[in-house]
């Protein structure tokens, strides 16, 4: 870890037993734990999360597989989620999908990563840039006519919504990044506890 990593997470720890001395909910903590865990030293912002501050429900969602068949974000209660919205002609998306590979590589089982695909082509035109593009960990996703995105009120892509192991939404984050980046992946581990 860098002296910048370091100093960051020393600066979260203090946020939170401020925030533990002074009183206030544990949601709060969390939330401000979030903020100050997506902020570096220098001042600039690891994932530039939207923190929630508190758990929010989300709407009832629905994908398919690449066979098809239909899906909910129910399905995965009982483990972190993040909700990845992408399309092939998206050139940001296209650049970070492979770092969003390399994402669910390295967490496993501690994240499951639902990248949704809105490609009108369907499951066959995203496997051919899985393929070309030798991403071989994720699993292929698709909201065609983004009514998943609609729900959660995503309104452009790449955007991914992180949500506890309950089913609440926790952060998200709007636009690309390096999903491969050492603070980043320590970062989501954190949101995925």
């Amino acid at each position: 870890m860098t002296g910048i990593g370091i100093l960051g997470r020393i600066a979260a720890v203090v946020a939170v037993v401020g925030v533990a001395i002074y009183g206030g909910a544990a949601v709060a903590t969390d939330a401000e734990t979030l903020r100050a865990l997506d902020e570096r030293v220098d001042g600039s912002r690891v994932l530039n999360l939207v923190v929630n501050d508190g758990p929010m429900e989300p709407p009832p969602i629905a994908f398919t597989d690449e066979a098809g068949e239909e899906l909910t974000l129910a399905d995965y209660r009982g483990t972190p989620v993040a909700v990845h919205f992408w399309a092939t002609w998206c050139f940001p998306c296209r650049a970070e999908m492979p770092t969003m590979d390399a994402l669910q590589r390295e967490l496993g089982e501690d994240l499951v990563i639902l990248p949704l695909s809105l490609d009108r082509g369907g499951a066959e035109l995203v496997r051919r840039y899985y393929t070309d593009h030798d991403l071989t960990t994720l699993p292929i996703f698709i909201d065609e006519k983004m009514a998943a995105g609609r729900a959660l009120r995503v309104h452009g892509i790449p955007a991914t919504v992180f949500f506890d192991g309950e089913g609440a939404e926790v952060a998200r984050v709007l636009g690309d990044r390096d999903w491969d980046d050492p603070d980043v992946i320590e970062l989501v581990r954190h949101i995925a506890q």
